[in-house]
């Protein structure tokens, strides 16, 4: 326990430059008496750390109620909603892809790797494969959806935009009808920071005061060039993808992929499976996949400085080689669900001399292979129903404010008050079909939110029910699915019943508050029924 202190104590590891966000093993705690304990130190540390935010000076950050919208896409109002395909309908899809990486990324400048922080520089070393922005344009006939899936740690909500407004020029001039402009990251942990927690600590937390002070630059872990090479593929992608759009048929299929997945936190609750949308069309040509899955990129850990996208890159790879496929991949509601390699059988002289590396290819193939086994396909009506919501969630974990003070978070912060802050986010929810309902989230959702079977008064630290009905079970019979980490990163979403310690868990330290997950619930929930009451 001594040991965790030390390691979570950021206040303290702060002041000594030796903050790291701690990676430390999970510990299982049961007993009530502890769980209090751990819940007293908790809000201490919180204060704490809270006071040294206090001596920070806040960086120009706007009212909440001087608020202005820009760049968001509310998508389709409750009457523009159909339950049936017109006669006229028809699916069009386009895809586009693109490599995200500049040549610089090792030994030119300031990298840094995504994941865990570390008080040296975390700066890339080795480049193993590549990372890329893919994007599908989806039209029903009534207006185009673009969804793009970014391989990245993380992307803020103020990122989105900044590309959105990119492509609206083209938009514009071109005369589309764009109803949404979803942009996801696949959150990988051995990318490039495009997230900014993973810059400079040192600088970030020592001159952040004197720097906002003199109207310097907050230093952050992004790289400017990086991040505007970023935005300027994706916008590439998304005009790409729209001029190659054309008509065809949607299929919807499953495969159980359980087996290679661990959720690390009860409840066990998940989606075991892949999730495609295969787009046939009508010409005969290459086919798009369009996959949902709920397993962490982390196969490299969390703290290493080799980039790689991990085991998305390898499907793909495999997908395009034998399937005459174009590979597109969200993730779902994945808050500590990981990959799992148990089951996999390796080739020893290779995990001798490629290593990780190696590993992780034979994961992204088994994947893929899974995705070809898939036979209980149904066809997809033309019909894609979507609505978006701006809104709010308070930043109530002085870590994570800490942090922004000093530059290392990218999210649109705003002021709530005197010493009370707040993010602007966005909740989606979309039909696809007569049967399937999308829950579009902007962070790592905890399952249990979306499918039901939360901790109960019994077994959660604060002996209380989650009050709150399961997404599930509102979509009206639908097959419900998650797209994790989209148009926003606001870390973890758990329920506020089951707030475990920062002393036992990683969850609760990246996430920006014990209400997080209740705030976004609410945000969908209400969604939900204004289009559907």
């Amino acid at each position: 326990m001594s040991k965790k202190i030390i390691s979570i104590v950021l206040a303290v590891l702060l002041i000594l430059s030796a903050f790291t966000l701690p990676s430390f093993a999970r510990e299982d705690v049961t007993d009530k008496s502890m769980q209090k304990l751990y819940t007293v130190l908790d809000k201490a540390v919180n204060a704490l750390v809270g006071g040294i935010a206090a001596m920070i000076a806040t960086p120009k950050w706007e009212n909440k109620a001087d608020y202005n919208s820009e760049n968001y896409y509310k998508g389709l109002d409750k009457s523009e909603f159909i339950t049936e395909a017109g006669d006229d309908s028809a699916w069009s899809v386009g895809y586009s892809n693109a490599s995200i990486l500049t040549g610089k990324e090792v030994g030119g400048g300031d990298y840094y790797v995504g994941g865990s922080l570390s008080v040296t520089k975390k700066l890339a070393t080795e480049q193993w494969d590549d990372q890329k922005v893919r994007t599908v344009a989806v039209s029903d006939g009534r207006g185009i959806n673009i969804f793009s899936s970014i391989d990245c740690f993380g992307l803020a909500n103020p990122d989105v935009r900044i590309i959105r407004s990119k492509f609206a020029e083209y938009a514009k001039e071109k005369g589309l009808d764009i109803t949404t402009v979803n942009i996801s990251a696949l959150h990988q942990h051995s990318c490039v920071d495009t997230f900014g927690m993973n810059g400079d600590i040192v600088d970030a937390l020592f001159m952040s005061s004197i720097r906002t002070i003199l109207g310097i630059e907050l230093p952050g872990g992004q790289n400017k060039d990086y991040m505007e090479n970023l935005y300027n593929k994706t916008v590439q992608t998304m005009i790409e993808a729209v001029e190659n759009m054309q008509t065809g048929k949607m299929y919807f299929g499953t495969v159980d992929i359980s087996e290679y997945m661990h959720d690390k936190r009860d409840p066990q609750v998940f989606d075991g499976n892949f999730n495609r949308f295969r787009f046939v069309p009508d010409n005969g040509g290459r086919e798009t996949w369009i996959v949902n899955g709920s397993m962490h990129c982390v196969g490299n850990g969390a703290a290493q400085t080799e980039l790689t996208a991990d085991y998305p890159y390898y499907m793909e790879q495999y997908i395009n080689e034998n399937d005459n496929a174009d590979f597109f991949y969200l993730l779902g509601a994945q808050l500590a669900i990981t990959s799992d390699y148990d089951k996999l059988e390796f080739d020893e002289k290779r995990v001798e001399e490629e290593g990780t590396k190696y590993r992780i290819s034979v994961y992204g193939e088994t994947l893929a292979k899974k995705l070809e086994s898939i036979e209980n396909e149904t066809e997809v009506a033309p019909i894609l129903n979507i609505s978006l919501r701006e809104t709010w969630v308070d930043v109530d974990n002085n870590i994570l404010l800490l942090a922004a003070k000093g530059g290392l978070l990218e999210n649109g912060i705003y002021k709530n008050g005197f010493g009370k802050y707040s993010i602007v986010t966005e909740v989606g929810y979309a039909e696809i079909g007569e049967d399937i309902a999308v829950a579009l989230i902007p962070g790592e959702l905890a399952p249990e939110i979306a499918f039901g079977g939360a901790d109960t008064t019994d077994t959660s630290w604060q002996g209380k029910d989650w009050e709150y009905p399961s997404f599930e079970s509102q979509v009206n019979g639908k097959k419900l699915i998650v797209f994790g980490l989209t148009n926003d990163q606001v870390g973890y979403l758990l329920t506020s019943n089951n707030w475990h310690s920062i002393f036992t868990e990683n969850e609760e330290i990246v996430s920006t508050g014990q209400y997080a997950g209740e705030f976004i619930t609410k945000a969908f929930l209400e969604l939900l029924q204004e289009i559907k009451g």
